[in-house]
């Protein structure tokens, strides 16, 4: 197999993983046991990490207001630089993000999480990487079945 094959193959065979403002506010702190466990998560699995523009969101203001406006610009331009996939949420999603909320409303959610679990959905995927195991660790996909939290 060409080298061209072997990127479509390693492209098919990537598995998605939505990320959650936990884990990247961890791995943006480059320092620390929970970024030391992201990272290393990260690296062995090589995953194509989808972003909801809620994570966006939060990420953009707990840096900036916990590292200053130099570390926001550098995370908003590593964001921006294509590593990532950057999710776009419509009305429809947004109506599906209201009943994930609504069905588990005692856990006190907001759009942001409810947001990923949609977007598994949309991208066929079960992963999430938080280090919220509270939220995520009793959260379901659309379809009722348990979401996998990496790290574990």
């Amino acid at each position: 197999m060409g080298a061209r094959g072997r990127r479509a193959a390693q492209r098919f065979w990537r598995v998605t993983v939505i990320a959650d403002t936990s884990a990247l506010v961890a791995f943006y702190s480059e320092s620390g046991d929970q970024h030391d466990d992201v990272s290393a998560w990260l690296e062995a699995h090589g995953e194509l990490m989808v972003v909801s523009p809620y994570v966006v969101a939060e990420l953009d203001y707990l840096v900036a207001t916990r590292k200053g406006v130099d570390a926001e610009l550098a995370v908003l331009t590593e964001l921006a630089g294509g590593a990532y996939e950057l999710a776009a949420m419509n009305a429809a999603d947004i109506a599906l993000a209201a009943e994930v909320i609504a069905r588990y409303r005692n856990l006190g959610i907001g759009i942001t999480d409810a947001s990923l679990v949609v977007l598994a959905e949309r991208y066929g995927t079960d992963t999430i990487l938080t280090l919220d195991h509270r939220h995520f660790g009793a959260l379901r996909s659309l379809t009722g079945k348990p979401l996998r939290i990496a790290p574990r």
